[in-house]
């Protein structure tokens, strides 16, 4: 018997398979990283909005006025083109129909991300008598 030298057809396959599956990684690269800072960039965006929320509620419910300011956030530069607003509004006449002591706060992040314009808002209503009163 001789002892030839050569490569199967199987090896091939398997080559040629692996090759495949290297390309292919490479290839997804690129969108998985945009992916992984796209989701960096929404969840820093929403602890921004939530910490302005959190510091409108620490203050009572008398001494919350009625306005829209600019967040001041030092990590809204890390957001590109970073931006965002706190709204203090009275409750919506529909929602409060009793009355109620209610104001709505809303804390709205802007930024860009593949020069598309992204937005988180977070909502709440912050009630005279509620938890931090």
């Amino acid at each position: 018997m001789k002892n030839e030298g050569g490569v199967s057809l199987i090896e091939s396959l398997l080559v040629i398979a692996v090759l495949g599956s290297v390309v292919f990684l490479l290839a997804s690269l690129p969108n998985a990283l945009m992916l992984i800072g796209k989701s960096k960039h929404m969840s820093l965006a929403r602890e921004i909005a939530l910490k302005q929320i959190e510091d409108k509620r620490a203050i009572s419910y008398s001494n919350l006025v009625l306005d829209n300011s600019p967040i001041s956030d030092n990590r809204l530069g890390l957001l590109p083109g970073g931006s965002g607003t706190v709204e203090v509004v009275d409750c919506d006449p529909l929602i409060c129909t009793n009355g109620e002591n209610v104001k709505q706060v809303r804390a709205t992040v802007n930024w860009q991300d593949n020069n598309k314009p992204q937005t988180i808002t977070i909502k709440t209503m912050i009630g005279e008598g509620g938890i931090n009163q």
